[in-house]
C-alpha cells in the first residue's frame, strides 16, 4: 500500500491557494529504504539530475581531467561567461567544436547574461544551453572509448546503452525497468523507481567497488565548484556549500537528488518528484527531507525557502508549509 504523498501548501488569507502533491525515496548505498514518503516505487525521469551518471563514462575514461571540467559535464548551468569558458575547454579536448553540440539552443538562464545577450543584438548558441557541459563531455567520452562522435545522442549509440546500463546498475533495478525517452537536449531521458534514483545517489554519497575512483571524483568535482554546477542563485549552488558532505542536482519538472555523507544515519542517497512540476516547491521539500534527516537547518539555508509569502510591497499575505508525514525511518 502506497504511504501517504507529502504536500507543499502555499496561503494566502487563511486558505490553500495552490497545493503541490510530493513523493520522496531516501535509501543507504546497499539501497535499504532508510525513509519514505508516497510513492517510492514511482517510476519517473530524473532528467538532469542524471548528469552525475550521463558523466561517469568520462570519468572513468579520463581519470586526469581538472575537476571543473568534469563539474562542467555535471552541471545546468546558466550561460555565463565563466561557465562557457569551461565547456570550451572540454569541447577542445575531443577536437570538437560548438558546430558538434547536438543540445539545440536556448537563452542562457542567468538574467543578466541573456539580457547582455539582447543588448548586444546577440544570439544564444549552443554554448549557452545548460546542457552544453554534458554534451561536451560525451563528445570527449566518444573520442577516449573509441566510439563515433556521430550520432552520440541517439538511443543505440554505444555512449548512451552504457549510460543507461550504469543507471540500472547504481540503480539496483533491471536494466529492462530503465525505461527510454527523449530529452530537452535530445539525449536519451531515463526513467527509474524513485527508490532507484535514490540509490544512484546514495552511491555516489558512499562510492564502491570498481566504480568507486569516478564517483568519488564526481562527488568532489561537484562539491568543489558549487557555480559551475549550475549558477548565482540557483539551488543547487546556494544548498551544496550549506550543508557538508552534499552534492546535489536538479532536474526539470521539480525533479531532485541529493548525495548526503554525513547524516546520523551515515551516507544517504535522496530522490524526490513534485508532481505538478511546481519547481518553487523544491527549496522547501529539499530542507524538509533535510531536517527530517537529522541535519541542522541554519537561518541561511531557511533563507532559501522562506515559510512566509509578501508581496511587491513588502506586506505578509501568506504562508508555505511543507507536510511529509510518512516521511520515517
Amino acid at each position: 500500500m502506497t504511504a501517504q504523498a507529502g504536500r507543499v501548501v502555499f496561503t494566502r488569507g487563511g486558505l490553500a491557494e495552490s497545493v503541490h502533491t510530493v513523493h520522496v525515496a531516501v535509501v543507504d548505498r546497499e539501497g535499504r529504504r532508510v525513509a519514505s514518503c508516497g510513492d517510492a516505487d514511482l517510476i519517473t525521469f530524473p532528467r538532469s539530475s542524471s548528469k552525475p551518471v550521463q558523466a561517469l563514462p568520462l570519468a572513468l575514461s579520463a581519470p586526469d581531467l581538472p575537476p571543473d571540467e568534469l563539474a562542467i559535464a555535471c552541471a545546468s548551468h546558466a550561460g555565463t561567461p565563466e561557465h562557457l569558458a569551461v565547456v570550451e575547454r572540454l569541447l577542445a579536448r575531443s577536437g570538437s567544436t560548438v558546430d558538434d553540440l547536438r543540445c539545440g539552443t536556448h537563452p542562457p538562464f542567468d538574467p543578466g547574461v541573456a539580457a547582455d545577450l539582447i543588448r548586444r543584438d546577440e544570439k544564444p548558441t549552443p554554448l549557452h544551453h545548460n546542457c552544453s557541459g554534458k554534451h561536451a563531455g560525451m563528445l570527449l567520452s566518444c573520442v577516449l572509448h573509441g566510439w563515433p562522435r556521430e550520432g552520440y545522442t541517439e538511443h543505440g549509440h554505444p555512449l548512451q546503452v552504457r549510460i543507461r546500463e550504469l543507471h540500472a546498475e547504481l540503480g539496483g533495478v533491471p536494466l529492462d525497468d530503465v525505461r527510454v525517452g527523449t530529452d530537452g537536449c535530445s539525449v536519451p531521458a531515463l526513467a527509474l523507481p524513485l527508490h532507484g534514483a535514490a540509490r544512484v545517489f546514495a552511491r555516489l554519497a558512499a562510492p564502491g567497488g570498481e566504480l568507486a575512483p569516478a564517483l568519488e571524483r564526481i562527488f568532489r568535482a561537484m562539491t568543489a565548484h558549487p557555480f559551475l554546477i549550475a549558477g548565482a542563485g540557483r539551488l543547487d549552488t546556494t544548498l551544496m556549500p550549506l550543508v557538508p558532505g552534499l552534492a546535489a542536482k536538479m532536474g526539470a519538472e521539480a525533479f531532485y537528488g541529493m548525495a548526503l555523507r554525513d547524516t546520523p544515519k551515515g551516507p544517504l542517497g535522496v530522490a524526490f518528484k513534485i508532481m505538478d512540476a511546481g519547481e518553487r516547491a523544491r527549496p522547501h521539500v529539499a530542507l524538509a527531507v533535510l531536517g527530517g534527516l537529522g541535519l541542522p537547518v541554519t537561518e541561511e539555508m531557511r533563507a532559501l525557502a522562506p515559510a512566509t509569502l509578501h508581496n511587491w510591497a513588502g506586506r505578509e499575505v501568506g504562508t508555505v508549509e511543507v507536510e511529509l508525514p510518512s516521511l520515517r525511518g
